[in-house]
């Protein structure tokens, strides 16, 4: 069985303490992959804390005005920082998003609540160019060769899909059924695997990662947010533990020290270490993300 930890949203406004603070305890065990924003729109730092606060009370069109782009190499200390723990092995990074704003002129309909606004390759624009030029940017910026990508607001529409396989990159979640995936050989075998998989374990997801002709895909990773139980990721790893699969748990450093909805004397921290704990009496072998989805 693999395990790997997928965090999302590392940008200019992080700062190698907040890094610290949350992984220097288990990444010379854990590798950790950091999925990166390379320009991030507005005063991040005040509005996911603003947004998680007022969700949809919150003032989308102050949001909105906000828009000036941060290029994370314009902070050198993190640079420095991530690159120095990419040696070590610590650290492992992919691309998450561009902006981390859906910049269509009209959003989708069918995802209209707030969460669309982040959801930046749920679009109805052609943006393989955009991420090609972006990932090629982030490899020069940090020295390491970006292979992953993980979605914004995990969603994705059809093209924006097409758009990251087009840019050559293997992709962790999205959220679209694999019954619109590829349908070459490699693709309708994945489908057959899938669909077979489901018919003899019905409550379970199907549990590997997914090699397709020139990429591969981890169809299902498991949230850590404020309001998950401990119970419901150890309930995850012993169903993808059963198969001998692949287990990503994912989450964002920015939420570590927020309390838990249920339980206001342990925070996200408290949650991972204790799950950690729990992890640790399998025999596991833990990987970075990229490592776990190279083709």
């Amino acid at each position: 069985m693999r395990f790997a930890i997928r965090d999302d949203d590392t940008n200019f406004f992080t700062t190698p303490t907040e890094l610290e603070a949350c992984y220097s305890d288990i990444w010379d065990d854990t590798p950790v992959t950091l999925c990166l924003i390379s320009k991030v729109k507005g005063a991040w730092k005040k509005w996911v804390h603003q947004i998680y606060k007022d969700k949809q009370d919150t003032d989308w069109d102050a949001w909105t005005k906000d828009n000036t782009a941060h290029p994370i190499e314009d902070n050198t200390e993190l640079v420095s920082f991530l690159r120095e723990k990419i040696k070590e092995g610590k650290v492992d990074i992919g691309f998450h998003a561009i902006y981390h704003r859906n910049e269509d002129e009209v959003l989708p309909s069918e995802m209209g609540n707030n969460y669309v606004r982040g959801a930046e390759f749920y679009t109805n624009r052609n943006l393989t160019d955009a991420i090609r030029r972006e990932v090629a940017h982030l490899s020069n910026v940090f020295q390491y060769p970006i292979s992953v990508f993980t979605p914004p607001q995990n969603l994705l529409s059809m093209k924006g899909y097409k758009a990251v396989l087009d840019a050559g990159l293997n992709i962790c979640g999205g959220g679209l059924s694999f019954l619109k995936k590829e349908k070459d050989l490699t693709g309708l075998v994945n489908i057959g695997r899938q669909v077979s998989f489901k018919l003899l374990h019905r409550e379970s997801d199907y549990p590997h990662v997914i090699k397709y002709s020139k990429h591969t895909e981890a169809p299902y990773h498991y949230p850590l947010q404020p309001g998950t139980l401990l119970r419901t990721l150890t309930d995850a790893f012993d169903m993808v533990r059963r198969y001998d699969g692949d287990f990503i748990l994912s989450t964002h450093y920015v939420e570590f020290d927020y309390p838990m909805v249920y339980d206001e004397t342990k925070t996200m921290k408290n949650i991972m270490m204790d799950f950690l704990d729990y992890v640790s009496k399998f025999e596991v072998e833990r990987v970075t993300l990229s490592q776990l989805l190279k083709q």
